[in-house]
């Protein structure tokens, strides 16, 4: 396939990555810094789902790409969506074993590529992807993995992407996402709204643990200082 070689480049640089993290990639309540990441990226998620509409999520068909463990799958059932509602895939089988372990049995996750989605054609209301694209360094490949979400989102749904807006010289692994790349890989779709999040890891990493609790305050304080943005687009 055409998406092999990208497919390949991923997995391993996740396979190296999550055997440098060790226990802190499945406990992330071991690390403080990652607790407020974890906050900040759910009170973005909560916010995006109001500005699209979404104030009952019960007749809500969901779809995440590159869910990892499917924590935004149970986030979402906790907030009332229906479980058998809900679809995750990933690349990784490991992942999606340890998602199905911990996640409701009608939660429908699979093992699938961002590039080849297994869903028909305007069959979701809401496609989400987080930290996806910026691990898609090919150009081409990221534009296949924002078709294929666009086809299946149903005319007047959402398309909810969280990612980096800028890239990081240090690591050529990935790659930033900004707005200009946004409009490019979702030309057929409508950006509504743009919301900057998350204080620079690097210095989150330096006030935490002892200074963590200033992190808000100089991420409300300095938004230029904001590393990642998400982005909800509309289809139609």
């Amino acid at each position: 396939m055409q998406f092999e070689a990208e497919e390949y480049r991923i997995r391993e640089i996740y396979a190296t990555r999550e055997e440098e993290l060790g226990d802190s990639e499945t406990c992330p309540w071991r690390l403080p810094e990652d607790l407020y990441f974890e906050f900040a990226k759910q009170s973005a998620w909560s916010r995006a789902l109001q500005l699209a509409g979404f104030n009952d999520l019960d007749d809500m068909q969901a779809l995440e790409v590159g869910c990892g463990r499917g924590q935004w799958m149970r986030l979402l059932s906790e907030w009332g969506a229906i479980p058998g509602n809900l679809h995750g895939i990933d690349l990784f089988e490991a992942r999606i074993d340890q998602a199905l372990s911990m996640s409701h049995p009608s939660i429908d996750l699979r093992v699938a590529s961002a590039f080849e989605l297994p869903y028909n054609n305007g069959s979701m209301d809401l496609v989400a992807a987080s930290m996806l694209f910026s691990s898609i360094t090919d150009q081409e490949k990221r534009m296949l993995a924002a078709k294929e979400m666009e086809r299946v989102t149903r005319s007047g749904g959402w398309v909810m992407i969280m990612d980096f807006a800028i890239s990081k010289p240090s690591n050529p692994d990935t790659v930033g996402i900004p707005k200009k790349e946004i409009n490019r890989l979702f030309s057929g779709m409508s950006l509504k709204h743009t919301i900057s999040m998350i204080l620079a890891p690097p210095i989150v990493r330096l006030l935490s643990p002892r200074l963590l609790w200033m992190a808000h305050t100089i991420e409300t304080l300095l938004p230029f200082l904001r590393t990642h943005r998400l982005f909800l687009l509309r289809q139609g």
